[in-house]
């Protein structure tokens, strides 16, 4: 593509203008970037094709259809939309968004190989402060201008979705009547021409076209009319369309940069595959890209004597949705082993990340021959004397699923044997003294029960496992070892997962995790677990995932948790549109606005749907949702953790629970919480409170850009009324 646009004396006249007016600057750089788009298109393209289809046909005929440029087109027509209020009324725009415009700029004319690229890579040094991570200050006063707008209007309105997509509607409406009546008009033209002789004829037509424009024009007269009562919904569109523009722009140049920050740098150097190490910090704040990172230097730094074994490297997740999206993000930054032999698979990163429950099921199969592992409950002997009279009731389910198996609790530790027993942290229904031997005996009474079958409890194979290697009648293989493991999202595996996965593991674990996000287990210890990181834990302090206004509403939540990690207090830089909160009477009003929201993200603010992910606590509800996102928007929608997901497959709409889009982000997230989790109430209130809260921040925290709560209006106190509180303002 020989082009010679943008010509010199362009970029010196931007130049010129640059930090003089950002809105006057910010259109002159779209300027530049249409004439050479219509430059390229030449005859493709007249003086009616609107900017957004110049850059669709632009891609068409000459794009590859990359990620990053894929990206670019998409930011290029936000950023364009949010100049019509300086085209139109002379508004102004933020430093901030004038960046943005350079940094497509720049990025167009890497990309497409544009000229003069020393001119404009001298427009690019306003991005120091967006290269050092830097939060704008006062370079964003119009951006806050707009954040304040958005606010006012969400408040005035209950449904700005539903209004916003009422307007489109009748915008739509409008522009179709436009173009009706020019067409009635070119063939009134026409028709004049054909019939010039014929003047009954051009009486005839003549009319015809009178009452046409009549009609029209009364229907345009009511239409704009109802555009009038609507215009908060069109302010409230171009607000939000600004506010999200910027903050996508800008986190996509952070994603672009090929270093990581200083701190994170600092901590993957500071790793020592010699010992045990934990990576500690809140939602958003790089772990799973530091951990991904560290698996990439160790095995840059030691080609040629990793894979001599087949798993000599493993990276774990909790989650299966995790699993894949580190597989996903492996696969993105193309970390690879390049001397690794055939056997070793292809040499990826992503042939190496499994879940826990892999890695776990492979050495329970060996150590455990003819023993099916299972999942879920195995409840028996519920009519026995044993289990009937036990001390704890129907309650001595939860004391060993809670606390006995997860944690590997021993017989003497439990009865204590003279002294106060293990102390059962969390445990909802305390134990009066010299009971606990009465509640081992019905424990001992269910795994003799359970040794009997064919298929048995994970947990309890965990538990049994141990005993074994404990009492030395069985060792990890060799087989099933690796020299490295890296564990993410660590603080959901149980100190007697973990246990095992130190004992499968020759030289060190990397483990990266955040002790606010768990939602599974109370008093958890690392050297409950036989891992060793003292001394060797460092702490990430800077949120790269969410805007300031999602981070600060989550960090004010998580200050409300008891006993949260103060060493995490999460710094941020990136400004983005307010945390909107929606309260409904009912389930079936909130889903409806959640819809709306979905169809004005697609529609009005240009996301696709798979940077949706819509999170609710119980799987019926998202069902409900998949169900009514195909029946009104026709939009297809898929669990996260769904066998078959992939998060590389596009136009879909992801659906979550609070626990399984743990480790996960997306640019919207719409979380629907209505009811405490109900698999909580085994703890005591202040353990099952904390674990609530720590639940509902890992949703709040999933969000890149646009965070949207809906709750019922019956909602006042508790985990849920406190965030309700936050986002009212009343706390």
């Amino acid at each position: 593509m020989q082009n010679q646009l943008p010509t010199a004396e362009q970029v010196r006249r931007l130049q010129l203008l640059q930090g003089v007016d950002a809105g006057v600057f910010t259109l002159a750089v779209f300027s530049v970037i249409e004439a050479y788009i219509r430059d390229c298109l030449g005859g493709d393209a007249d003086q009616n094709t609107s900017f957004p289809n110049l850059v669709n046909m632009f891609r068409d005929l000459h794009g590859h259809h990359g990620y990053k440029e894929n990206n670019l087109f998409r930011n290029i027509k936000r950023i364009h939309g949010c100049t019509n209020s300086v085209r139109h009324n002379f508004g102004n725009l933020s430093v901030e968004e004038a960046n943005g415009a350079v940094y497509l700029l720049r990025d167009l004319a890497s990309l497409f190989r544009l000229p003069n690229q020393d001119g404009i890579a001298v427009l690019t040094r306003r991005l120091d402060s967006w290269d050092a991570r830097k939060s704008p200050a006062e370079t964003a006063v119009e951006l806050e201008k707009a954040n304040r707008e958005i606010e006012r209007l969400s408040k005035l309105n209950g449904n700005m979705a539903e209004k916003a997509a009422l307007f489109d509607e009748r915008q739509k409406e409008l522009e179709r009547l436009e173009i009706q009546l020019k067409a009635v008009q070119a063939d009134y033209d026409l028709q004049l021409e054909r019939n010039k002789k014929d003047k009954e004829k051009i009486d005839e037509l003549r009319q015809k076209k009178h009452l046409a424009e009549e009609e029209s024009r009364k229907s345009q007269k009511e239409l704009r009319a109802q555009l009038a009562e609507l215009s908060d919904a069109k302010d409230y569109i171009e607000n939000l369309s600004r506010m999200v523009s910027y903050t996508r722009t800008r986190y996509d140049y952070e994603q672009g940069l090929v270093r990581l920050t200083a701190e994170q740098e600092s901590i993957v150097r500071q790793v020592n595959f010699g010992r045990d190490f934990l990576v500690k910090g809140s939602a958003g704040t790089g772990k799973s890209l530091v951990l991904l990172k560290t698996l990439e230097k160790l095995l840059l730094d030691n080609e040629g004597r990793l894979f001599q074994e087949r798993e000599s490297v493993a990276l774990i997740t909790f989650s299966r949705s995790l699993e894949k999206y580190n597989r996903y993000v492996a696969r993105l930054m193309d970390i690879r082993a390049s001397s690794a032999p055939d056997d070793a698979g292809s040499g990826k990163a992503g042939d190496m990340i499994m879940t826990s429950e892999s890695f776990l099921g492979r050495i329970l199969r060996d150590a455990f021959p003819g023993v099916k592992p299972v999942y879920g409950s195995a409840r028996c002997l519920e009519d026995t004397p044993v289990i009937k009279e036990n001390p704890l009731g129907s309650e001595i389910w939860a004391e060993l699923d809670r606390f006995i198996l997860p944690g590997f609790v021993s017989r003497d530790e439990y009865c204590g044997e003279g002294k106060q027993g293990i102390k059962r942290t969390g445990m909802r229904k305390p134990l009066a003294p010299g009971a606990r031997a009465k509640v081992w005996e019905a424990v001992e009474a269910i795994f003799s029960e359970w040794e009997k079958r064919e298929a048995q409890p994970v947990p309890y194979l965990t538990y049994r496992l141990l005993r074994k290697i404990d009492g030395g009648e069985y060792s990890v293989p060799e087989s099933l070892q690796v020299d490295y493991l890296f564990v993410d999202e660590a603080q959901d595996l149980t100190a007697a997962s973990l246990r095992v996965l130190r004992l499968a593991t020759r030289k060190s674990m990397i483990l990266a995790g955040d002790s606010d996000q768990s939602v599974f287990q109370p008093g958890f210890t690392w050297s409950r677990a036989g891992i060793d990181v003292g001394g060797s834990t460092r702490t990430l302090h800077i949120n790269f995932r969410s805007t300031d206004q999602i981070n600060s509403i989550a960090e004010r939540y998580r200050a409300l948790i008891a006993g949260c990690d103060t060493d995490n207090v999460p710094r941020t830089f990136r400004m983005g549109p307010p945390v909107e909160l929606h309260e409904n009477k009912s389930q079936e009003e909130s889903f409806r606005q959640m819809a709306d929201t979905v169809r004005m993200c697609v529609k009005s603010l240009g996301y696709e749907p798979e940077n949706i992910c819509l999170i609710a606590p119980k799987k019926a509800q998202l069902e409900k949702l998949q169900n009514l996102l195909k029946d009104e928007l026709d939009l297809d929608c898929a669990p996260v953790n769904a066998q078959d997901f992939d998060f590389a497959k596009p136009r879909i709409v992801r659906l979550a629970t609070p626990q399984s889009c743990k480790g996960l982000d997306f640019p919207v997230v719409l979380f629907y919480l209505d009811h405490r989790a109900g698999f909580l109430y085994d703890f005591e209130e202040s353990v099952f409170d904390k674990m609530n809260r720590n639940m509902v921040y890992t949703a709040l925290t999933r969000s890149i850009e646009l965070l949207h709560v809906f709750m019922p209006e019956s909602v006042s106190d508790g985990p849920l009324g406190d965030i309700k509180k936050l986002l009212k303002g009343e706390s």
